[in-house]
């Protein structure tokens, strides 16, 4: 081999080796750009925002938008963000995407009317709407025990129950409240007649043998002496007979 064809082969090998090298350079520094630029940010709010102004908070914050679909709520306007995918203060490398949901229209529902109805009938018409019973509140009425008195909101179109309806229920005809007096020792007919004439109800008259006790004296007595009676509560007593 010549000199000049030697010569000639190490200029090209060193050429070669030079291209390698800044080659390898330049993958160095593009991969070192690429972990930089792919650091971690805080993940911006863009709830209640509209998609246009949305895009340009993320992308203010090296993120991109991806708009998923639309749901339903009755608190955000039409075509705002109403969810948002990581949530407000995550972090997340730059260049991803928040993923975003928009709202729709408020959702127009049906409220049943039930006023007037039994409670039982009432909840099961409620149920077949969807619709919560946030709470029952009993008044004493002339209407039959168990009977809706009102109902709030009233019956019909509504863009939201999450709280649900309320109702007042009829409890039946009212009454004084009464402490129960003590019975025993008393003559049973007296008893039963002071008892009729408070509008305490008489559910239970037992009669039995009690040595040394008159017939007809009142022996035993539920409720006890001191308790707390109303129209709806049903008295018993025992009442002393003559031993067979």
């Amino acid at each position: 081999m010549s000199l000049k064809r030697f010569a000639v082969g190490c200029v090209r090998f060193g050429l070669l080796a030079l291209a390698l090298l800044v080659a390898a350079g330049i993958s160095t520094v593009t991969t070192m750009r690429a972990i930089l630029s792919s650091q971690e940010v805080v993940v911006p709010s863009l709830l209640q925002k509209r998609i246009p102004e949305a895009g340009a908070v993320a992308a203010r914050h090296g993120l991109l938008l991806r708009v998923e679909g639309k749901r339903h709520d009755p608190k955000v306007l039409a075509d705002r963000i109403v969810a948002q995918e990581p949530v407000p203060g995550s972090t997340l490398k730059s260049h991803r995407s928040i993923r975003v949901w928009t709202s729709l229209e408020p959702r127009r529902l049906r409220l049943p009317g039930v006023e007037g109805a039994s409670l039982r009938t009432a909840q099961l018409d409620l149920d077949q709407a969807q619709v919560p019973i946030r709470r029952v509140v009993e008044v004493d009425d002339v209407a039959e025990e168990g009977t809706v008195l009102v109902q709030q909101p009233p019956a019909g179109d509504t863009d939201s129950l999450e709280e649900g309806v309320s109702l007042l229920v009829s409890r039946g005809r009212g009454g004084t409240d009464y402490l129960m007096p003590d019975l025993i020792g008393r003559r049973a007919d007296d008893v039963l007649d002071d008892l009729r004439r408070a509008g305490l109800k008489v559910s239970e008259i037992r009669y039995r043998a009690y040595p040394g006790v008159a017939p007809g004296v009142v022996i035993r007595q539920v409720p006890a002496a001191g308790h707390r009676v109303s129209t709806r509560t049903a008295v018993s007593v025992d009442v002393s007979k003559v031993a067979q």
